[in-house]
């Protein structure tokens, strides 16, 4: 029988190297994931017989071509003689894509020839069929598929996501690395969506299987690397302009920079996702087109007493409250980020307990100029406010003449 050329048929679960007598997949030893889904179409393999172990009941082969469809097996093959005593088939390799052609079928009938390399290894010392043992079939393939953005974990070091794949028939999870992606930015990949422009990634994937388990993959996506430090800048910039329009759901005017957040609609945008601290959180805000006080709040945020109390935002106008310290007394300045109002100042001496209760003050204070106006307000304030008017025909912008202005109140 040695050199001979035979066919294997498969329908579904089932060999045949005659047509009365059926092989079950593990005689024939196919990989465990083709014996667990079988053919989707009748296929056949036409084989070289290399040796045939008569007292192991064995044939030893070279596949030649793989082929989809139906065939009849010939007259010379069933009359072989102990053709049908036959109970296991083993082979040399088994080529990646020949064995998904015929197992997952296709266009009936097709053909494919392996070329003479292969990706299934071989068994070592092959030549020794008495005593060789089965090497594990080991497969590569790869896949391209799309994943929404929405269903992607950004983690430290890059993205996971977790797929359904038809091989190994089980889910497996993937990781892309990026060096420049946190585990914070998983609350914001809506605004990773935005800057990139689409809402799902392009994935490539190479498997590794021995037999039906997963030995190695990996996983690549042209979005995930266009994620730098110049895109990242750009989701910040995304994530200040909805804080910028966004209507805060709250009843105060005056918040600190975490409840501006907290109250925000999207209850997992953070600013500790990108910011250490408010002082941070400015700066970026202030590099923002339009803002006609840029050099105002950059030196106000410059001399504001962080560890004293948190920067406060207030709502409408758009605006910030800054704590400055001096030898004999501590003020509040209210600067507003783009509008023509006059710097507001108040003297509130050096007890740093007094502080929330003056902020409480300033609230009612902000709403009544809300609500009433500012004359309203002013024709009833006391000494300690005191007004720095802009004059943007100094300089542009006015900032120096503003500043000295400002030195000379701050005592």
């Amino acid at each position: 029988m040695k050199g001979q050329e035979l066919k294997i048929l498969f329908y579904q679960d089932t060999a045949y190297l005659t047509s009365y007598k059926p092989l079950t997949f593990k005689q024939v030893q196919l990989p465990e994931y083709a014996q667990t889904k079988g053919f989707k179409q009748p296929a056949y393999w036409t084989v070289r017989v290399i040796n045939h172990i008569e007292s192991k009941k064995k044939l030893f082969c070279d596949v030649i071509s793989y082929h989809v469809g139906e065939t009849e097996l010939n007259y010379t093959q069933q009359v072989l003689d102990k053709i049908d005593n036959i109970e296991i088939v083993t082979f040399r390799d088994i080529d990646t894509r020949g064995l998904f052609k015929t197992l997952f079928g296709g266009t009936s009938p097709s053909s494919y020839v392996p070329s003479k390399s292969v990706s299934v290894d071989k068994p070592k010392h092959h030549h020794q069929f008495e005593t060789a043992v089965r090497q594990p079939y080991k497969l590569t393939f790869k896949e391209t598929f799309y994943v929404p953005i929405k269903n992607v974990h950004f983690i430290l070091g890059g993205v996971s996501f977790e797929m359904w794949l038809q091989e190994p028939n089980k889910r497996v999870e993937f990781t892309i690395p990026n060096e420049d992606i946190r585990e914070e930015f998983d609350a914001v990949k809506n605004y990773f969506a935005n800057v990139l422009g689409t809402k799902k990634i392009q994935v490539n994937v190479t498997i590794e299987l021995s037999d039906d388990k997963v030995t190695a993959l990996s996983a690549e996506s042209a979005e995930i690397n266009k994620i730098n430090k110049e895109l990242i800048e750009k989701v910040r910039f995304e994530l200040l302009k909805t804080i910028k329009k966004v209507n805060v759901n709250s009843d105060k005017n005056i918040l600190t920079i975490e409840e501006c957040f907290e109250n925000l609609n999207d209850k997992q945008l953070n600013p500790t996702t990108f910011y250490n601290d408010d002082k941070d959180f400015i700066d970026d805000l202030l590099k923002l087109s339009g803002t006609r006080h840029y050099k105002h709040l950059r030196y106000l945020s410059s001399k504001h007493a962080h560890n004293t109390m948190k920067l406060r935002y207030v709502r409408n106008p758009f605006s910030f409250i800054f704590l400055l310290e001096r030898n004999m007394d501590n003020y509040l300045v209210w600067e507003t980020l783009d509008t023509e109002e006059a710097t507001y100042i108040w003297k509130i001496g050096k007890d740093t307990n007094a502080i929330k209760s003056e902020l409480e003050r300033l609230e009612s204070i902000v709403n009544k100029i809300k609500v009433e106006g500012k004359k309203a307000y002013l024709d009833t304030a006391k000494e300690e406010l005191i007004r720095i008017f802009h004059d943007y025909s100094v300089d542009g912008d006015g900032f120096v003449t503003w500043k000295e202005k400002l030195e000379r109140i701050l005592i």
